[in-house]
């Protein structure tokens, strides 16, 4: 039978996000001929699946490190954690918003990442955590951490959470840090300081029953390893 499309979409998809960091000379932070020290890129892939497994679509963007995202990243690389065992400093979300590119610049800050009341958040009906707190692995590869988190749609009954109301569109990611006195999931501002951010391809509509998957690997390792 055949299924309606939309664009790219298909009637039921899983979207992968996979921000990849990678070093061409032009992204290096030091010059030139000493390219064997560290660079640092990073760009997104989203690979779009029908119902059956099979890629439908793919594309790539680059994201950007704003300045908040630099500062926070010194921090959580040299500052220890506080008496209660957090790092408020430490980008532990990976939310998702229906900010288009405009809004990432150099100086972009969490608030403009707060999504449309009609996309989810906490004005909303009913209210969504946009934001998940990702699983980390820094153990694979110590050079690397990689945020993984899965979203769904307001069908789903396994598990029974909403993050992103039906027949929306993911813009963008955000990649934001928890302040350690509260935790509220519902945007990025809620919830701490923006990290870095990417705009996402042309995406298709998600419906109640898709889920898209996330995940975002920062890479810091040297040009020579």
């Amino acid at each position: 039978m055949l299924k309606p499309t939309y664009g790219i979409a298909l009637t039921g998809f899983a979207a992968v996000f996979a921000l990849l960091a990678l070093t061409p000379a032009s992204a290096s932070f030091i010059p030139a001929e000493q390219s064997d020290g560290p660079t640092f890129y990073g760009m997104a892939e989203l690979t779009h699946r029908n119902a059956d497994g099979d890629i439908v679509a793919s594309s790539t963007v680059h994201n950007r490190l704003v300045d908040n995202g630099e500062s926070i990243l010194i921090k959580s690389a040299f500052t220890s954690v506080d008496n209660t065992g957090n790092n408020p400093d430490a980008p532990r979300l990976i939310c998702i918003t229906d900010k288009l590119e405009g809004v990432i610049t150099e100086t972009a800050a969490a608030g403009d990442f707060t999504p449309a009341d009609t996309f989810g958040g906490e004005s909303s009906t009913p209210p969504v955590d946009t934001c998940i707190t990702a699983a980390i692995d820094t153990t694979t590869d110590t050079s690397t951490a990689v945020m993984t988190a899965t979203f769904h749609g307001s069908g789903a009954v396994s598990p029974n959470v909403t993050n992103i109301l039906e027949n929306q569109t993911i813009q963008s990611l955000a990649i934001c840090t928890v302040l350690n006195d509260h935790l509220d999931l519902r945007n990025c501002q809620n919830a701490g300081t923006l990290f870095s951010a990417v705009v996402a391809p042309t995406t298709p509509t998600v419906r109640a029953d898709d889920s898209v998957d996330v995940t975002y690997i920062f890479d810091i390792t040297s040009a020579d390893n």
